[in-house]
Parts: C-alpha cells; sequence; structure tokens
C-alpha cells in the first residue's frame, strides 16, 4: 500500500508499505477520504505535544471495511465507517469513569504507536469504529470527528435552549462547534474572525452575529446587539483571546477552551474571582458526541459540505499542507481523496 510518511518537519514522502495484519478485535479499513486537521498542521511544523515524526498522521477519516477480526461480532465487510481515534488504557481512574479522552496512557491514531489515515490502509479495533448511516456520504462523513470536538465542548459548558453563545474563531472546528450550539438550543450563536469567507459559511450555517474584529470591536458589538453570554468558546489561539472572552461573558458564564495554544496566556484571575467566571478545557470527545455528530450529520440539517473548501489526491499531500500554511485560496478544511468513490 502507499502512505504519507511524516519523515521529518514540514515534509512528508509517499512511500510503499505492507498492507497491515489485523487480530481478531480489528478491521481493516480502505481509507476513502482523510482530512487534515489544525493538529497535523501543528506536527507538520514540529510544534505539536505528541505527533513527531517519523509518523503517519491523519486521524479524520472515512472508509470502506475490507476484513475484519475472527472476534469481531458488529462489523462487516463493506461497511461504510469512520473511526473515534482514540483508545484509553481501561484501567486508570480517568478511564473508569468514562473519561478515557483524559487518560495519560491512551493511544492516538496518527502517532507513532497507531499508523493514521494519511494511508490507503488503516487498522482499528472493533470499539472505536462507528458504522454510518446510508445517508450520510463519505464527503460529509469525513467531517465527523471534527464535529465530535464542537459537540463535546458544548456538553461541557451544557448549552440549552436560548442561550447566548460566542465563538471567537470561525476555523473548522469554530464553525463545528456552532452547529453543535445550535443543534443543543442556543439561540444567540456570536461568530468571531478576521476572514469574511469563513464568517460567510457561518451565517450560512446557523449564526445569529458575526463580527470581523479587524474591523469592529467584539466588546461593543456585544454591548450594543446582544448583552452579555452564557458560554464562550476560545477556538482561535491568538494573544488577547482570553481578555476578549471576560469583556463579554456573564457573570457566573463559561468560558471553554478548545483550541492549541504554542504560547502561554495570561489570565487575570481576580476578574474570574469577582464574577465567579468558570473557565474549562475541552479536550477530544468521549462516545456520546461522537454519535451526536453522526447524528447531527445524518440530519442534513446544516450545510456542513461547505467546509470543504479544499481536495487533493493523497499523492500531493506536499501541496495540501502548503496551501495549509499559506491559506493561499483561504482554505477552511483540507480533505485527502485516497480513492475515488
Amino acid at each position: 500500500m502507499k502512505a504519507a510518511l511524516f519523515d521529518r518537519v514540514e515534509h512528508f514522502t509517499v512511500i510503499g508499505k505492507e498492507v497491515p495484519k489485523i487480530k481478531g478485535n480489528e478491521v481493516l479499513i480502505r481509507v476513502i477520504s482523510a482530512g487534515i486537521c489544525g493538529s497535523d498542521i501543528h506536527a507538520y511544523l514540529g510544534k505539536h505535544p505528541f505527533r513527531h515524526p517519523p509518523s503517519i498522521l491523519g486521524h479524520e477519516v472515512v472508509g470502506k471495511i475490507i476484513e475484519v477480526g475472527n472476534s469481531v461480532l458488529t462489523f462487516e465487510e463493506g461497511d461504510m465507517i469512520t473511526i473515534e481515534p482514540q483508545i484509553g488504557c481501561g484501567n486508570c481512574h480517568s478511564c473508569i469513569k468514562g473519561d478515557y479522552n483524559l487518560c495519560e496512557e491512551k493511544v492516538v491514531l496518527g502517532t507513532t504507536k497507531w499508523d493514521g489515515s494519511f494511508a490507503e490502509y488503516v487498522v482499528a479495533k472493533e470499539k472505536s469504529v462507528y458504522k454510518l448511516p446510508k445517508t450520510l456520504t463519505p464527503d460529509l462523513a469525513v467531517l465527523t470527528e471534527p464535529l465530535a470536538v464542537g459537540v463535546h465542548a458544548v456538553n461541557i459548558a451544557e448549552v440549552k435552549q436560548g442561550d447566548k453563545v460566542a465563538i471567537l474563531g470561525s476555523g473548522p472546528i469554530g464553525l463545528v462547534t456552532a452547529v453543535a450550539a445550535h443543534a443543543k438550543g442556543a439561540e444567540t450563536i456570536c461568530l468571531t474572525d478576521a476572514i469574511d469567507k469563513n464568517l460567510e459559511i457561518g451565517k450560512k450555517l446557523c449564526a445569529t452575529d458575526v463580527v470581523n474584529v479587524r474591523y469592529q470591536s467584539l466588546k461593543e458589538y456585544a454591548a450594543a446587539h446582544i448583552g452579555q453570554f452564557d458560554h464562550v468558546f476560545l477556538t482561535a489561539s491568538y494573544e488577547t483571546i482570553v481578555d476578549d472572552a471576560l469583556n463579554i461573558i456573564k457573570r457566573k458564564g463559561r468560558v471553554i477552551s478548545i483550541a492549541l495554544f504554542e504560547e502561554q496566556i495570561s489570565i487575570d484571575l481576580n476578574r474570574l474571582m469577582i464574577s465567579e467566571i468558570q473557565i474549562y478545557g475541552s479536550s477530544m470527545y468521549v462516545k456520546k458526541d461522537f454519535n451526536m455528530a453522526i447524528d447531527i450529520l445524518a440530519s442534513r440539517k446544516y450545510k456542513l459540505e461547505s467546509l470543504i473548501t479544499h481536495r487533493y489526491q493523497f499523492d500531493k499531500i506536499n501541496e495540501a499542507m502548503e496551501v495549509a500554511l499559506t491559506k493561499n485560496g483561504s482554505p477552511i478544511k483540507i480533505v485527502l481523496d485516497m480513492i475515488k468513490n
């Protein structure tokens, strides 16, 4: 098979490898498409905490099962699937509580311990695989994993009917977080960004308000049009994002950090204390989030296909990563197509 080996910082080499063998509780998947995640870009630049060369990256995946292990009970050859790209140890405090996304020993797809989906074939354990509804096309299903990130954050925030939500950053994760918040009943959804194209897509998805922060103060816009927010999600990693969030959050409101920050960010703890503002981290997802993401996609209520702005054939991965870095053509979600579907 062919695979894109992340062999050094800022470089992939397409290599030949043997098709991986499966164990009894695993399935072999022919990859159809794989999305490029922000964490893949961080890895490509040598700035990710645990994605390092040499490895095969890729964890946003849709594919077809071509072989099942002899102890697999819930899947068969030909099933269209996606993968939840993490496996907890099963024994630690976090795993026992059901928070296996926080397991310190978990194995993650697209690392040195589990070859990722930037390849023609990938192996996954039965418990990590999700069968996709027949109404869900591969083009849309490749967004399951990023949408699950947004769903998890919204569930942590406990967004409910009628809430006011602000999402600071309208990249792929910001946009899917908006969709997840809307699906949970948020009435006001304000998106910010410095790129009009992203904000326009946000409006077509579900946003009630958009603010281009290059030209307008979020604090002033909120004061004039919305008031204070119940929840603020940090989905970008610019230096002043925490101050922006604290300027618009209500007392006892929740600020949820999803973004991966390359630098330390300072926080005025006195402002937290005075207003009892609550700050939460949101890391990946758990099974219920993945199932909710699939349900949202299958409903076809949201035009999430609009997030996929660029597609490349698998062997053009270096070109795709360069576009992701330079932002040439204002990419939002870039997808690698492994095979024609």
